[in-house]
């Protein structure tokens, strides 16, 4: 009998010390989980962080959801978004055409079967100011002969599929001399006989999908993977949102908020300088009436490439107004809506061009997209945002403006645009090109900071963090 009471005693005894034990265990988990920095390394959602709770903070072992190993290449994400609208338009029977600008082929596509297949002849070099475009489109306007004012050419059979870039025969002079196979805009140029076959398959409206990534995308150092797998502590900022990641491998390396939509302020004028790049010829002229600014002089014409220096160093809200002229504010909105809506940025409104509206808001998560965008296609624009004078259009107006971008003069700097409004706070994207050790690799890093309450000191922390846990230099 006194074994037995022993027994229970002990059961009894276990049983509490047991509850008190899973009591204790869920409040530390509790606690853990309201802690302001917050590791974790599992939470994926298309290749990226889940949103964490408000005001938390991840240094994360994250990749790309193609990601196997260290030792092997990653598929670009974009790439991947790219296959699965396309397998998407397949299932569901879609006809549209293809553009692959990496193996130079387009392919028709009627019900989801591919029909015909044809050799792209020419696109947009590389580099220049008209590198065609890459992203997700559907035809807007078909001409059975179109003359671009720009090249003073005929362009037979011409589909445009976005601003002034279009999917055409081989073009020719006005008196009839076919160009030169070496010159090239930033169309996607066919044989005329192909691009017959193609306006006589295109309907308005019909998705052009047009990609040009590498197959694969650099593997992430495994340095860097040591080094994010080890426990870092996460830096303290004031901003509500930031994202710091590798552009060339997709690895992000710290992450708050980054799927958090917020007012962006000035980062629009980003989007406004690639839209105006990719939709008005350059060197096509304004002229500005009255103005508060001392930048500009009264009854003078500006050229829109002028007009990008006030806007990405000055960060000019009339420049993005004077550049909006050139089709109208609403139409020019308009088009970085589409132009984001191309780049997958899914979480990204624009409001006006300047970025003053708190309407327009965007994700670090987006911003981050688009930073890429702009460094593969549009990177003169960074180059700009740096105070770089480029002649290609004759001596600039805004040879010597001075420069309201943080860090534009910093040796390891690529490209910047700051914005700051009520409701955004203080916004920052920045794009740096590090040397990961002494004789390392190159790494172009994306720094992005929204809501800050000090843009430059918050990006400042990042950019410390950055050498101390990575040996960036």
């Amino acid at each position: 009998m006194k074994f037995l009471s022993l027994k229970y005693f002990l059961l009894i005894f276990f049983c509490i010390i047991f509850a008190l034990a899973v009591g204790v265990s869920a409040r530390a988990l509790l606690e853990l989980k309201n802690k302001k920095e917050w590791l974790a390394t599992d939470s994926l959602i298309n290749g990226y962080p889940q949103v964490l709770e408000e005001n938390q903070l991840s240094t994360l072992n994250i990749f790309f959801p193609s990601f196997i190993d260290a030792s092997k290449m990653t598929v670009d994400k974009d790439e991947e978004r790219f296959i699965r609208l396309k397998e998407e338009y397949i299932a569901n029977k879609v006809s549209f055409i293809e553009v692959d600008l990496r193996k130079m082929i387009l392919r028709l596509y009627e019900s989801g079967k591919v029909i015909k297949e044809m050799p792209v002849l020419t696109k947009g070099r590389e580099g220049s100011w008209w590198e065609t475009p890459t992203g997700i489109y559907k035809t807007l306007a078909k001409t059975v002969n179109h003359f671009s004012s720009i090249g003073n050419v005929w362009m037979p059979y011409s589909i445009q599929f976005y601003g002034n870039f279009f999917i055409h025969g081989w073009p020719y002079y006005p008196d009839g001399t076919p160009v030169a196979a070496s010159y090239s805009g930033g169309c996607v140029r066919l044989s005329t006989e192909d691009a017959k076959n193609v306006f006589q398959f295109a309907t308005i409206g019909m998705p052009i999908l047009i990609l040009e990534e590498p197959e694969v995308m650099e593997s992430p150092s495994s340095v860097l993977i040591k080094k994010i797998s080890s426990d870092l502590n996460a830096p303290v900022i004031s901003a509500k949102a930031a994202l710091v990641a590798d552009l060339d491998s997709g690895l992000i390396l710290l992450d708050k908020n980054s799927g958090q939509a917020l007012p962006i302020a000035s980062l629009v004028k980003l989007m406004t300088g690639v839209v105006a790049s990719e939709i008005i010829y350059l060197e096509r002229t304004t002229e500005v009436g009255f103005s508060n600014s001392l930048s500009f002089l009264p009854n003078k014409s500006y050229t829109a490439f002028d007009l990008l220096y006030p806007l990405l160093m000055q960060s000019s809200n009339e420049a993005a107004s004077f550049i909006a002229s050139f089709l109208g504010e609403k139409e020019f909105v308009k088009k970085m809506n589409e132009k984001a809506e191309s780049l997958g940025m899914k979480n990204t409104v624009f409001a006006d061009v300047s970025g003053k509206s708190s309407e327009n808001v965007s994700t670090a998560k987006d911003l981050a997209k688009l930073a890429k965008y702009i460094l593969e296609k549009r990177r003169f624009l960074y180059d700009i945002s740096r105070g770089k004078n480029y002649l290609t259009f004759g001596p600039l107006n805004f040879g010597n403006l001075d420069n309201y971008n943080e860090f534009y003069n910093h040796p390891n700097l690529i490209g910047v645009k700051n914005g700051q409004t009520i409701a955004a706070k203080q916004t920052m994207l920045t794009v740096w090109n590090f040397r990961l050790g002494q004789n390392g690799p190159n790494k172009r890093i994306v720094i992005i900071v929204l809501g800050s309450e000090d843009r430059k000191t918050d990006t400042e922390v990042l950019l410390n963090w950055l050498r101390d846990n990575f040996d960036l230099q």
